[in-house]
């Protein structure tokens, strides 16, 4: 009978500019720690996310430890703040402030420091990856390349999409302009992973290609079929094993 995976023990982590602090869920394996990984949720994504789970129980199953926040506006964290004042920009900040404070809370462990996210989360792993010495690899699952390819596909997908985001994400439609992941990315050369689904309209195939494709290390690419951008099951599984195996984790 297999063990049942350990449950993840809730931490704090300071917030950019002082604001209210970030609860990270923070799983750790019961023996030696292979390393520290950051795992990032995206726009309305939770730390526990169900699509987020599986990359947690991957890194966990190879013995990392795992720090997956639950990131300020989100409508799936309660009480994280309006989700209209969602951006990415602030998405990232504060993925960097947790970043730092993991580092610090386990810095033995962060001496083999990986980065993994997905959807926004992905973008802003790619953003952070590019300025992380000695960086283990990066994952990126169902990944935003850049803000133009992200309003393209919503476009594509028709008006009520487009609407959907003006009324729920104001402030990020405003900033989708100047988002873009190819220059971060061209400065990481640790293995880079892709998984994303075949069917996902958020971030289409072509898209999370071009986000692997613009990586200096990238080394294993996979579109599940029959997935959509919240991927799930065992094939999510069996494609997220493999990647972190290509990348060396």
């Amino acid at each position: 009978m297999t063990a049942a995976a350990p449950s993840p023990t809730l931490h704090h982590a300071p917030a950019r500019r002082g604001d209210r602090p970030i609860p990270c869920h923070v799983l750790a394996p019961a023996g030696a720690v292979t390393g520290l990984v950051l795992l990032l949720h995206g726009r309305d994504g939770a730390g526990r996310s169900a699509h987020i789970v599986p990359i947690a129980e991957a890194y966990l199953a190879r013995g990392w430890r795992v720090v997956a926040p639950d990131l300020p506006h989100s409508r799936a964290v309660p009480g994280s703040g309006p989700v209209e004042l969602y951006t990415m920009s602030g998405h990232l900040e504060d993925a960097a402030a947790v970043l730092q404070w993991a580092r610090d809370a386990w810095p033995e462990d962060a001496e083999r420091l990986a980065l993994a996210g997905h959807s926004v989360g992905a973008w802003a792993a790619a953003r952070l990856a590019a300025g992380t010495e000695a960086l283990d690899h990066l994952l990126g699952v169902s990944p935003v390349f850049s803000g133009p390819a992200l309003l393209a596909a919503r476009r594509a997908m028709g008006a009520p999409a487009v609407q959907a985001l003006r009324r729920e994400a104001p402030a990020m439609l405003a900033e989708l302009p100047t988002i873009q992941a190819a220059t971060a990315l061209r400065r990481v050369e640790a293995p880079v992973a892709v998984v994303t689904g075949a069917l996902d309209g958020i971030t289409p195939p072509h898209v999370a290609r071009a986000w692997f494709r613009a990586a200096a290390g990238a080394c294993f690419f996979a579109a599940l079929p029959g997935q959509h951008h919240c991927l799930e099951g065992p094939l999510y599984d069996r494609a997220l094993a493999a990647a972190l195996d290509a990348t060396g984790a």
